[in-house]
């Protein structure tokens, strides 16, 4: 009877077992690349999103303030030139520009006295002092407060994290005909639709520095006040 062979006890080799772990490191490392991936994208179209939102945000609250222009504005009554127009038309120094822009017209709304709050406004760049990145500057000044003082009257609107590369206005009379003299006080009361463009920028990414542009049109709801002696008494709004 022929004796009966061993089994064979031999294991992996070396070289098997080099091998097997450079396989699982590429398994491994190509998993972590994806998730990697996965998050990083998450994490740039979050940060997107919310430079989305602020300079909507931002672009909303400008169009809802420029559109009250000229609310319950009695030139006769009014002792300040910015004051005298729906559009900023008799100061100098605040006439709109294609990067600026001024009106004044009743906006706080606080009380049933027609009249009595009158404002000018106005939007334009200006630098953050903490961040160094540009920002949307409002400038609010009361008709009563004297001078015109755009520094001294000038707060940051938008996010001073999220950088405003451009801010520019279109003017537009009421048959869509862009008004292009603006130092003009005739000229400058016929505007009746302004056109707001606003590029933010935002994180870098794969591709290089993001940037967005938004755009919108306000149509300015009451009368210029040099053409009517429009004033709701009620102030019904």
């Amino acid at each position: 009877m022929a004796p009966l062979r061993g089994y064979d006890q031999r294991g992996m080799t070396v070289v098997e077992v080099l091998v097997a772990c450079a396989l699982m490191a590429i398994v491994t490392g190509a998993i972590a690349l994806l998730i990697g991936t996965s998050v990083q994208s998450k994490v740039i179209s979050a940060s997107r999103s919310a430079d989305t939102e602020t300079a909507r945000a931002t672009l909303a609250w400008m169009s809802d303030r420029l559109r009250n222009a000229g609310f319950n504005v009695l030139p006769s009554a009014q002792s300040q030139l910015r004051c005298k127009d729906r559009v900023v038309a008799q100061d100098t120094s605040l006439l709109p520009t294609t990067n600026s822009v001024y009106v004044s017209g009743e906006m706080l709304k606080t009380d049933t006295i027609a009249g009595d709050q009158d404002l000018t406004i106005g939007y334009y760049l200006g630098t953050d002092s903490g961040t160094g990145n540009q920002v949307i500057m409002e400038y609010n000044q009361p008709c009563s407060s004297g001078s015109t003082a755009i520094s001294t009257y000038s707060t940051r609107l938008s996010n001073p994290k999220i950088s405003v590369t451009s801010l520019t206005f279109q003017y537009f009379d009421a048959n869509g005909n862009a008004v292009t003299n603006l130092t003009s006080a005739s000229a400058i009361r016929q505007i009746q639709i302004i056109s707001i463009s606003l590029t933010v920028q935002g994180i870098e990414g794969r591709s290089g520095v993001q940037t967005q542009t938004f755009q919108r049109n306000v149509k300015l709801w009451n009368p210029e006040p040099n053409a009517n002696n429009f004033l709701d008494l009620n102030e019904n709004f």
